[in-house]
């Protein structure tokens, strides 16, 4: 009886340590999923930042076309406007009133 009870006991302790690795498991991989998300958001927004940099680049030297490190700027001028585009899409859009 008390060797049935010793092999009980380290059934329990061998189920319970296998739980609780499976727990740290589920932990460790939501955590890794949320660093590798938050690197991609990251990156997104250095893209942006990398492009309005550029943008201001091409305002300052008073270029209507600039491209610098594969991004590609175009301004367009006019008495009372200036408005900036990348890839076709406005960025920036100042007005005088």
């Amino acid at each position: 009886m008390a060797n049935l009870r010793k092999r009980q006991i380290k059934g329990t302790i061998l189920l319970e340590a296998l739980l609780a690795l499976g727990v740290f498991a589920v932990i460790a991989s939501l955590l890794l999923g949320q660093i590798t998300q938050s690197r991609k958001e990251a990156a997104v927004i250095l893209q942006k930042e990398e492009v309005l940099q550029v943008a201001q680049m091409a305002l300052q030297t008073g270029q209507d076309h600039l491209s610098l490190n594969g991004i590609e700027i175009r301004i367009q001028r006019t008495k009372d406007q200036i408005r900036v585009f990348h890839q076709g899409e406005e960025l920036i859009d100042v007005e005088k009133r």
